[in-house]
């Protein structure tokens, strides 16, 4: 009886060798690759049409860099990036350590995922890792998970785990990286053989990472459209279009920052603040009278810091009939979402 490389017998199929490449492919570990590959599509084919994308990207970056200080071991949580990403220290959080920089890495990641350039990142890798023949045999997750591996064997930092989302854009399973599907195991560093209890923890962790994040840019775009609906029926709105622009981008805000951003007094801005939250945009998650600091209400509920709506949920507010004045409300805040959010990249570039 004689074996092919590709891992046939006799015309047969036979199960790829564990020890060679990949995990071996029982029901649950095919169930699992399939799981988590319809919910990484599902992520990027909604991300390719979505109005509030670049917004998006921003949380995620911050939520992807969350997981990969933790598969590096370190004791923080998600909150406490965000917090970092807006420039705000949340009252009752632990303080962010001043002997050892945690994000060191993040603005050259950030910025090489906006890089248009798709071979960028993958030219960076160092040149021992690559591919065994065998590995055309495997699907497209397996072999990004194992391009990982073979990195976190060599580099002992975050990089490893901050490279998943490029692997899956070479791989074909994105059309751009999506910053929040980081992740993989400690195991793909620790052992030298991965076990298919490791190939499978690394696949339902990525599987809900991009499960919870696609409800996240659910909840963006209905913060959006509530922004629409605020400002349409606001008699005056002054600043409020601005403040909910940045609040797609910068869910976390003080007076102070929204002083700085917008060009106002701390006072106005404070007055601003208190329109938010009686729109429904905002939740104060500070119950004092200075240094107050303001959430989003999507991430209030999801962080901890508001209660979840209870009951049957309310119909959905139809848009108001389409007139051209309603068009060029929307069209200018449109145009103050695209400011925005050129204001915090020129911003984070200079820094």
């Amino acid at each position: 009886m004689t074996e092919s490389s590709s891992g046939l017998k006799d015309g047969v199929d036979a199960p790829l060798s564990n020890s060679r490449y990949g995990p071996a492919y029982s029901a649950k570990m095919v169930s699992a690759i399939a799981s988590c590959t319809a919910a990484i599509t599902r992520l990027d084919a909604r991300f390719c049409v979505s109005s509030v994308a670049s917004a998006w990207a921003r949380r995620a970056a911050w939520s992807g860099y969350t997981r990969a200080l933790q598969l590096q071991s370190a004791e923080i949580d998600e909150i406490d990036v965000f917090s970092w990403g807006c420039g705000l220290q949340i009252p009752g959080r632990p303080l962010r350590s001043t002997n050892l920089d945690l994000f060191d890495r993040f603005p050259a990641w950030e910025a090489a995922l906006r890089d248009p350039d798709p071979l960028a990142w993958r030219d960076a890798l160092p040149t021992a890792i690559g591919e065994i023949e065998i590995a055309a045999d495997h699907s497209p997750l397996i072999r990004a998970l194992d391009r990982v591996r073979q990195h976190a064997r060599l580099d002992s930092t975050a990089l490893p785990w901050l490279s998943l989302p490029f692997a899956l854009r070479d791989k074909g399973m994105v059309t751009t990286p999506l910053p929040c599907l980081v992740g993989g195991v400690k195991a793909f560093r620790l052992k030298r053989t991965v076990g298919d209890e490791d190939w499978y923890a690394a696949m339902r962790s990525l599987e809900a990472s991009a499960t919870a994040n696609l409800a996240r840019l659910h909840e963006l775009e209905k913060l959006h459209r509530a922004a629409q609906h605020a400002i349409v029926a606001e008699y005056r709105p002054g600043h409020l279009p601005g403040l909910a622009a940045l609040l797609h981008h910068r869910p976390l805000l003080s007076p102070q920052s929204l002083a700085e951003l917008l060009s106002m007094s701390v006072a106005g801005a404070s007055k601003l603040l208190g329109r938010a939250v009686d729109c429904g945009l905002l939740v104060e998650i500070t119950q004092r009278r200075t240094w107050r600091v303001f959430l989003s209400t999507d991430l209030a509920i999801e962080f901890g810091f508001a209660a979840p709506k209870r009951g049957r949920s309310r119909n959905v507010v139809p848009p108001p009939p389409a007139s051209r004045e309603l068009s060029e409300v929307f069209d200018a805040f449109d145009r103050e979402m695209e400011n925005i959010d050129k204001l915090l990249q020129h911003r984070a570039e200079s820094l």
